[in-house]
């Protein structure tokens, strides 16, 4: 019978997957990665060699390699949880690059493959929000806020983008109803009262509008949005001076303030 005679520590079908690990192991990563590649040749409906591939791929700063690697055994093996979900977090991944890069439209399909994968993605879902937001297609950004706040109902920060979508156009209603949960989630938020003050003088409620603001300043002294809005609050009411202290106050805080300067330059003009 003849015998296969093997030489400088040759692996097996089956066995190249335990020697690319031993490899892994010993530090020995280049060596490693293209034992992987044979494993992924011999086995290829083994889902796990792929992660391990595309792990180490990853782990050497080769990010396109292993999206390669993903996308084949996701297209090989489409019911395999396990990869897809690997191949949403990678593209989730590039999408993040391409951002910080400015490639927003690559950043976009990026991400929007992470979702046709893994529709559940937090991440995917708000880095998406946002940037329609940015865009300017609040529609868009409304409904990703709506998803993301249906799969995460305690994130206050998903409730507070979504309620300043609203804000922005014009749907007080709703923008109340987000920041009044982000208080139920955050109630010891500045901000949030902020927001919800900031939504009472929209639709003309002063004294719900300076309660807020007061509960704002409350907790954070150094608020100054908050002071520039209660200031507004006592404009509106024709209480001018006090109008003129918030204001002021404001722009101790922030000299770099330009709404309550131009409220202050108001009043001037006003002769107050």
């Amino acid at each position: 019978m003849a015998c296969c005679l093997c030489m400088n520590g040759c692996a097996t079908v089956g066995g190249q997957y335990r020697h690319a690990q031993d490899l892994e192991k010993q530090g020995k990563v280049d060596e490693a990665i293209a034992a992987y590649y044979r494993a992924a040749e011999e086995e290829p409906a083994r889902a796990e060699i792929h992660l391990k591939l595309a792990e180490a791929l990853t782990a050497k700063g080769m990010q396109d390699e292993a999206l390669e690697v993903l996308e084949k055994s996701h297209a090989r093996l489409p019911a395999e949880e396990r990869t897809a979900r690997r191949l949403a977090e990678a593209y989730f991944v590039r999408g993040q690059a391409y951002r910080q890069q400015g490639k927003v439209s690559d950043a976009y399909e990026s991400w929007k493959k992470t979702l046709e994968l893994f529709s559940d993605h937090t991440e995917a879902t708000n880095h998406l929000a946002q940037l329609y937001a940015d865009q300017g297609e609040d529609d868009k950004a409304a409904q990703a806020y709506q998803r993301l706040t249906q799969n995460s109902p305690r994130d206050g920060e998903a409730h507070r983008s979504l309620g300043l979508v609203y804000y922005k156009q014009g749907k007080y209603d709703q923008a109340l109803t987000e920041f009044q949960q982000l208080l139920r989630l955050q109630p010891q938020d500045a901000k949030a009262y902020n927001n919800l003050g900031t939504v009472y003088l929209q639709m003309g409620h002063l004294d719900d509008a300076t309660a807020a603001f007061e509960q704002a300043v409350a907790l954070d002294a150094r608020l100054a949005v908050a002071y520039n809005n209660w200031g507004t609050v006592y404009f509106k009411q024709g209480r001018y001076q006090r109008a003129r202290q918030h204001w002021e106050q404001a722009l101790l805080l922030d000299t770099n303030n330009e709404t309550a300067l131009r409220n202050l330059e108001t009043l001037e003009t006003l002769g107050y």
